[in-house]
């Protein structure tokens, strides 16, 4: 069963990595280097985006890990509190925006996929 759980959470990961290239990068990046702007603050954030996604690429294979071999439970547990801590960083941008949290797609696809490492995790 614990499996299971990482599976469909390394698979809502690697769904949120196909978004965010091909969907954010057509709505958010290409606007956004088109913005006129400090080049070292523009490239800084092009820089944030990609590591998003690399970040994003290493918690689905921990769920991954975690699915394929109970041995590396830990991994999924550690992709667990990754995704955790997107959750928690994208509230607190939220707050500090005074922007609503449905602004913050991350918000509810990383709830998702904590919820279902916490499952596999504790269950």
């Amino acid at each position: 069963m614990t499996a299971l759980f990482f599976w469909a959470a390394a698979g809502v990961a690697g769904l949120t990595v196909l978004i965010h290239v091909f969907l954010g990068g057509a709505k958010f990046v290409r606007p956004f280097l088109a913005v006129e702007m400090e080049p070292g603050l523009k490239w800084l954030a092009y820089l944030m985006w990609h590591l998003g996604t690399v970040s994003t690429l290493f918690i689905a294979a921990g769920f991954t890990a975690g699915a394929l071999d109970p041995v590396h439970r830990d991994y999924a547990a550690i992709a667990t509190a990754g995704a955790a801590g997107f959750v928690a960083v994208a509230l607190f941008t939220a707050v500090k925006s005074g922007l609503s949290p449905r602004r913050f797609p991350v918000i509810p696809m990383f709830s998702l996929v904590t919820g279902l490492g916490l499952a596999g995790v504790f269950l």
